[in-house]
């Protein structure tokens, strides 16, 4: 995660400027020169500083940007926006909040392919109810995150005896 991260972070802040310069046609480039020249002296010393880390990236470090670059340029102009703001709130989390993403991440990414199906299957039937059920739902799993570990599991059986005589059923 940390990895994707990093490569997203090096895709926004040091790729796509130099794209621009690099791919333009010859208006692209003077209006680029221009952007130069408006520049601060602390912004120019960034941008160099930005080409530095780029050319010593690795080569394969530098084809992974360059597909992300072609992904980027083929998204819709909604969803380049939906990933601008995903990404800025990924960067206003506190350092905490972003460790505690990145493990549930990590932990999303681990699981079988089958347990992954089941709960995007039950978030998608979640996002479908009406709020107010939302909310009782939610209210719900409060009262059971204040729970002692030991009245979890007592609740967990329970659950487990109801559903066992409902699969004989079946």
């Amino acid at each position: 995660m940390k990895q994707l991260i990093r490569h997203i972070a090096l895709f926004f802040f040091l790729f796509l400027p130099l794209v621009a310069f690099a791919q333009g046609s010859p208006d692209d480039e003077k209006a680029a020169l221009e952007r130069w020249r408006q520049m601060s002296p602390q912004e120019k010393q960034e941008l160099r500083e930005r080409y530095e880390r780029w050319k010593s990236l690795a080569p394969d470090e530098k084809s992974q940007l360059r597909k992300k670059l072609e992904t980027w340029q083929k998204l819709q102009p909604q969803e380049k926006t939906a990933v601008r703001k995903n990404f800025q709130r990924w960067r206003n989390l506190t350092p905490e909040q972003q460790e505690r993403l990145r493990q549930r991440w990590q932990r999303w990414r681990e699981m079988p392919p089958e347990r992954r199906e089941v709960l995007k299957q039950r978030f998608e039937k979640l996002r479908q109810l009406p709020p107010e059920e939302r909310r009782q739902l939610l209210e719900k799993f409060k009262e059971r995150q204040r729970l002692s570990p030991e009245q979890k599991n007592n609740l967990r059986k329970q659950l487990r005896e109801k559903q066992r005589p409902q699969k004989a059923r079946e």
